[in-house]
């Protein structure tokens, strides 16, 4: 079974027709929004989510979808409680988009899907809030499902996890047990923090579990305590927080690699690597760019790729016909628009913090500044890739990043 959750504000067809605040061409014909395209392309045994702030289709009319919260997973009931306001009705909204406090509902209602398929494997996409969604509904299924739903292997392939500020509940920053494999794509270009709102774009890399690192993968699921009830935070969104492992983005040489966890860095911005082919990562289809397809191109094939391996079946053959390695290639060689993204060819800068550096994090809670450098967390970059640098980049964490 596949499940896709899109990311805040898109539909469920979108980059497959135009609405007023989404114009199609900003999407590539061949990968369209890559998390819609994806379920459109299997062989029928697949679901897809809306998006954060958003309704199901593109032409909504008063005729709502409700979300699928009663099982069969077993919900607590202050879960139930905090998404009754976003299970049906009107969703489209821009302040819900800006806050996304609706991620546990479709998350929950992704898990629900997943579970009554009584599927053998559960793969997940997700882009954005989209990607977050599908970590906690991987949480989900582990914490409420059956003992079978319960030890049913979970596979992600996360686009761009980005929660938004706010908390950051522990069910986003580590993967539960139930995961067996987790493939994560970071912008490298989502970094210019002087002339736009990149800093809000902190994206979350989840800490693998015990079964990725070879150790023990029993985990105890925490209960709301005293101080979690006065800081009304409910049982289901603490789940995690006793279950927090080794931090991926933690400097170590000593710890061995983990397996099926898997972190690629690519150049473009969070859009780009969803099938977003504009010059600067907006919405405008007129600055569409032939330079930029080969990111929504070869994220694509990858998608396909990972899911494939893990059991996803397509009805239908791969849109891209050109080899991983020219895409690569091209990306690299015709690099202009990508390093404009980002704030130019050069990262560095006179202004304190790596004003043109991005920020990711492995930590949950409340605070943005706990936070990690991105270029101090992949290593150095292979020569014959341009991912531009400050002179400030320093240090490697303990998980090897892949560079597109």
């Amino acid at each position: 079974m596949t499940v896709s959750f899109c990311g805040t504000s898109c539909t469920r067809d979108e980059g497959e027709v135009t609405r007023s605040d989404s114009d199609k061409n900003i999407y590539l014909p061949s990968t369209g929004y890559i998390p819609v395209r994806i379920i459109k392309e299997l062989d029928g045994f697949g679901k897809s989510v809306r998006g954060v702030g958003q309704n199901d289709w593109g032409s909504q009319n008063s005729n709502y979808s409700r979300l699928m919260v009663n099982g069969p997973l077993k919900a607590p009931a202050s879960l139930l409680s905090d998404i009754s306001s976003y299970i049906s009705g009107d969703q489209k909204s821009m302040v819900e988009a800006a806050r996304g406090s609706s991620m546990p509902a479709l998350a929950l209602h992704g898990a629900n899907i997943a579970a009554a398929s009584k599927a053998d494997t559960i793969n997940l996409i997700g882009h954005s809030r989209g990607a977050c969604e599908a970590i906690i509904a991987a949480w989900f299924l582990y914490a409420y499902g059956d003992e079978k739903v319960r030890n049913t292997p979970v596979n992600i392939f996360a686009i761009e996890p980005v929660p938004g500020p706010g908390e950051w509940y522990g069910l986003l920053t580590q993967l539960p047990p139930n995961v067996v494999n987790y493939v994560g794509v970071y912008a490298w270009d989502m970094c210019n923090n002087v002339q736009s709102y990149d800093h809000t774009f902190q994206a979350v890399v989840p800490r693998p579990n015990g079964r990725m690192r070879g150790e023990s993968n029993e985990i105890t699921l925490h209960d709301q305590s005293w101080a979690n009830w006065i800081k009304r935070e409910h049982g289901w969104s603490v789940l995690a927080d006793d279950a927090q492992q080794k931090d991926p983005l933690a400097p170590d040489d000593k710890t061995p690699q983990p397996h099926g966890y898997e972190l690629y860095a690519c150049r473009g911005r969070h859009s780009t690597v969803a099938g977003n082919t504009t010059s600067d990562g907006a919405y405008d289809p007129k600055k569409d760019s032939a330079n930029v397809a080969p990111v929504c191109e070869l994220i694509y094939k990858m998608a396909r790729g990972y899911l494939t391996q893990w059991g996803s079946n397509f009805s239908v053959p791969c849109a891209v016909e050109e080899d991983v390695l020219a895409l690569r290639k091209h990306i690299h060689m015709f690099h202009r628009e990508f390093d404009y993204m980002g704030g130019g060819p050069t990262r560095n800068s006179q202004l304190p913090n790596r004003p043109y550096v991005r920020r990711i994090s492995s930590i949950s809670g409340y605070n943005p500044i706990n936070s990690y450098y991105m270029e101090d967390v992949v290593g150095n970059p292979p020569y014959k890739l341009i991912y531009p640098v400050t002179s400030e980049r320093q240090g490697k964490g303990w998980v090897d990043w892949k560079f597109l």
